[in-house]
Formats: structure tokens, sequence, C-alpha cells
């Protein structure tokens, strides 16, 4: 048994004490269960020679502890397999712990891996070393997935199971769609364009600010890449979810155009101390500055931190009802006149 402590240890580079203890630990259970004996149990196990020394401490009647030898000659025919048991586990365990490790210090990192099964609507995938565990919540509406998919995932919490470690993962989350632009974005991996703000409704719409300090570079362009061919393949990942980016501006105005893109604004008009913007439009340009369910107008507003009112040009009494569909988002405090936008962080 030592010889194969010692290759174990050597060959996992575990500390033989370490390895010792867990054998120990193992061994002295068996032991209790096989012979049920009295008091604690005390097993020493000498890791060069094998040998094993067994006792169990009991209470005197005056109280003192007292050492009691019990024996080993019949447990010697069990103990070899109770210690492999032993090893193998405190093996698994410290893969376990080592994997917890690692996905601990890559929380927000993109993964890919196969889809394995998909249970009660839970989708687990396979990442290798650690089981990916996607609930519901974390899942793009409306996709649907199968064993042996092959799927992209953005890493959160570890959690420790029994045999081995399990990680949630996420395609619904704002990181996902900040860590796709920098697996497809040289310019936003690099930081030569930076990512200011997300706002997303998963599976329907995402808006996506970015700028630059290197005024050679176009950050918008550059995200969408030569003829689209950046921003198509945000958007397979995506499953075909819109996604709008506009170019970030200190100009609360003009970021407010931006943000309705892709319609076309006619003037905006921004009131810093209630966190309002009035917006017109042409007549045509309505809906699509609204959107469905007024979701364009809904996102412009989370994205810029303002509420959005958008009324068609030379609007009459009719037009009324247009009024007010931008949302009043949590907003950082009311800046003063000429203060930059602040959104919130990604």
């Amino acid at each position: 048994m030592g010889d194969a402590l010692d290759q174990l240890s050597t060959r996992f580079g575990i500390e033989l004490p370490e390895l010792v203890e867990s054998v120990e630990g193992a061994l002295a259970q068996a032991y209790r269960k096989a012979f049920d004996p009295p008091g604690e149990i005390v097993l020493h196990l000498d890791p060069r020679s094998g040998e094993m020394r067994i006792s169990s401490w009991l209470i005197a009647d005056d109280g003192s502890q007292v050492e009691r030898m019990l024996p080993v000659d019949d447990f010697k025919r069990t103990a070899a397999q109770t210690a492999r048991w032993a090893v193998m586990r405190h093996l698994r365990n410290l893969e376990r712990d080592l994997a917890l490790s690692e996905l601990a210090q890559r929380h927000g990192e993109l993964s890919s891996g196969t889809v394995d099964r998909v249970d009660r609507g839970q989708v687990y995938i396979d990442l290798g070393k650690v089981q990916g565990w996607m609930p519901p919540e974390e899942q793009i509406p409306g996709e649907v997935w199968r064993p042996g998919q092959l799927i992209t995932v953005v890493l959160l919490e570890p959690r420790a199971r029994w045999r081995d470690a399990q990680v949630r993962v996420s395609r619904n989350s704002k990181t996902f769609v900040l860590r796709l632009l920098e697996a497809e974005v040289p310019e936003v991996a690099s930081g030569l364009v930076q990512v200011r703000e997300i706002v997303r409704e998963a599976g329907l719409r995402s808006k996506v600010a970015v700028s630059s300090e290197d005024r050679s570079i176009d950050p918008v362009g550059s995200c969408v890449g030569p003829r689209g061919v950046r921003h198509h393949a945000l958007l397979t990942e995506l499953g075909g979810e819109h996604l709008d980016i506009v170019p970030y501006s200190t100009d609360h105005s003009r970021f407010v155009a931006a943000a309705l893109g892709p319609a076309r604004i006619l003037t905006v008009e921004v009131d810093l101390e209630i966190r309002n913007a009035q917006v017109t439009v042409e007549r045509d340009q309505l809906s699509l500055a609204i959107g469905k369910d007024g979701q364009n107008a809904r996102l412009a507003a989370k994205l810029t931190g303002l509420r959005i009112d958008i009324r068609p040009s030379e609007a009459d009494p009719l037009d009324a009802s247009e009024d007010g569909v931008g949302e009043n988002p949590p907003a950082p405090a009311p800046a003063p006149s000429g203060e930059e936008p602040r959104p919130g962080p990604i």
C-alpha cells in the first residue's frame, strides 16, 4: 500500500500526508461499519509499510479517557479495497475542486460545448471537464435545443455536486452579447472600440452603444464589419435576434436620435432636470421609431437613461395617443445641463 500511495501522490501532484489522511478517514469509517466498536475510533496508517494501528478512546468511570487497542487482522482483508475506494474518491473530489476553482476564475467568459440532454426545460451541456446547466430564465426565448447540437454560452456561477462540478450558464444575459462582440470584433477585444452600454430583450432585440477615442476608427463600422459580415455572425449566434449598434455620444440629443434608429429623427429636445427627451419624427417614421409593442422606444429609453416621448411632426389632437411611448427607466441622478450621458454599467 505504501508504494501505491507514493505513486499516486507523485502522479497526481497530491501531498502524501493529504492522501494518507483521506485513506485513514475512509478506513476508520469502514472499520466502524464492520465491527461497531464502542468509543471514538482512531486509525493510524504507516504510508511506508502499510501497517495499521487502530484504537478506540473510551470514557472511564472517573471521567478520564482510556485508549483501547483494536484488532486489525480480520479487517486487513477489506482494508486494501477500502483504501483504493478512498483514494479514488479523494482524486475525484480533488478534480472537482480544481474545476470549481478554474470556473470561478472564468466567470463571464464564453464557452462552447455540446447539448447533452434537455430535461423539463433545463438544458445540460457537455463543456469538457464540467457540465453546464442552463435553466429556462437563462435561455433565449424561442430557441429549441436537442442533444448533440453545438452551443455557445457565457459562464456564470459554479456549484459543487457530489460527484462533479457544474456551472450555471446563460445565453440570455447582456454579458453574452458583450462577449460575442469581443469574439467577433478585434477592435472591441483590444479596447480600441469601447462598448458603453447594452440593453436587451432576449430573443427580440438588443441595442449596443459603442465609441472610440481614436477618431480614425468608426466604432459602428468596426462592429458591423466589411459588407456586414461581423454583424451577420452576431445575428446568427443570437438566433436572429435584432441587434442595433449605435454610436455613443456625449450630446444627449444625438445619442437619443441614434438610439431610436433605424427611424429617421427630425428633432430632439432634452430636459435633463426631469430626464426627458421630446422627439419629433415624420409621420411615416412614427411606427418605426416606436417599434412593435413600443419595443424600439423602450430600449432606446433604457440605453440613454431618459424618458423618450415621440410625436409626429405637425401633430394634431388625434396624435396625442402616440405621446409618451418611451419608458421611464431606472436612470442615474439628474445631470446638470451639458453633462455627458451616463449609461449604467454593462
